[in-house]
């Protein structure tokens, strides 16, 4: 068998890219000749190789068996000779938004539904998008299949940030509509009364927005945010250190759902606490009082008990371990399109 990933080139950017690559890497440890193709770019020489990975062009992935669609697929390729599987990543809020902002010259939403329509299989990577998206499924193509990691990348030991304080919090996505950092810096003041060695550190901010930040931060009258905070960061290529070395990881996700990043910290072995019922730890959404009773009560749990860290990580390596969602949900899915099933 051969697949073929179209996905964006974004590596430790984008969870649509990881998302693909962690696939990759797990459909060619079974024995599937599976490639990256890049949606934007038809020869993709100049591209910089990430690790193992190098992507094919448009032209040698031509010979695919299936195509999964995580970016979407170049006109003139979309060959319905090809068993297609749509992966849909986006949050449909940002979509939605997007749309209304632009007087609707933006059709993405829209998009993404006709996309559910086209191709022979979608896949929601979460139950909140399985909901929503269910709901233009006229054919009922649209499956679920949770997000996964790559477990062996993202684990309980190695090289841990030497965090000065404890407990240690961390914020560590995607700034995106329903998911930014601003209510865990403002709980913090709240977290430090009761538990005052407590702090925070924020990582993935961008640099055209770092004014926004430090005004955020620093124009608290009385200093009663910046020394709540050990470390702001903006983007890097390296996040597992901080993960593991951190306690919590906060899920600003209003969506309730895990972005990437939070399975990523709890199979590093992080607590979460914020929005959604996979934690214990759930806050009213932007309730900064609400977040700080959640962490305080985590920590006074967790603080004396070394094991709810390796309980963190076999949470994932049973729900979101792409490994075994790789073996038990993808391969039967492209054996059925393809004829293939025993």
């Amino acid at each position: 068998m051969r697949s073929v990933h179209w996905s964006n080139w974004a590596p430790r950017r984008s969870g649509l890219y990881e998302c693909a690559k962690d696939m990759i890497k797990y459909e060619r440890k079974l024995g599937i000749d599976s490639q990256m193709a890049i949606y934007e770019t038809e020869n993709p020489k100049n591209l910089m190789d990430d690790d193992w990975l190098i992507p094919v062009s448009w032209e040698e992935a031509k010979d695919a068996d299936i195509f999964i669609i995580h970016r979407g697929i170049p006109a003139g390729l979309e060959d319905k000779k090809k068993k297609t599987v749509l992966i849909i990543h986006g949050t449909i809020e940002c979509l939605m938004l997007e749309e209304v902002f632009s007087n609707a010259e933006s059709g993405i939403f829209n998009t993404h539904i006709n996309l559910i329509k086209s191709y022979d299989v979608s896949v929601a990577v979460n139950q909140h998008d399985y909901d929503v998206y269910k709901l233009y499924d006229p054919a009922d193509k649209l499956i679920l299949i949770d997000d996964a990691i790559d477990t062996e990348r993202f684990t309980l030991e190695g090289y841990k940030y030497p965090y000065t304080h404890h407990p240690q919090i961390l914020w560590a996505d995607s700034l995106r509509v329903n998911k930014f950092p601003a209510h865990i810096i403002w709980a913090m003041a709240e977290v430090v009364k009761k538990i005052p060695e407590a702090r925070l550190t924020v990582v993935g901010l961008d640099l055209l927005s770092i004014l926004t930040w430090r005004n955020l931060v620093l124009r608290s009258p009385k200093n009663l945010i910046a020394p709540n905070l050990e470390n702001i960061q903006f983007s890097t290529n390296d996040i597992i250190p901080f993960m593991r070395g951190a306690d919590m990881v906060f899920n600003s996700n209003v969506s309730g759902v895990p972005s990437r990043v939070e399975i990523e910290a709890m199979a590093c072995g992080c607590q979460v606490v914020g929005y959604g019922d996979f934690t214990k730890w759930t806050a009213k959404p932007f309730d900064i009082k609400s977040i700080a009773d959640k962490i305080c009560e985590c920590w006074e749990e967790v603080k004396d008990n070394p094991s709810r860290r390796e309980e963190a990580r076999q949470y994932v390596m049973n729900h979101h371990n792409a490994e075994k969602i790789v073996i038990e949900k993808f391969i039967p899915l492209y054996n059925k399109l393809l004829g293939k099933e025993k």
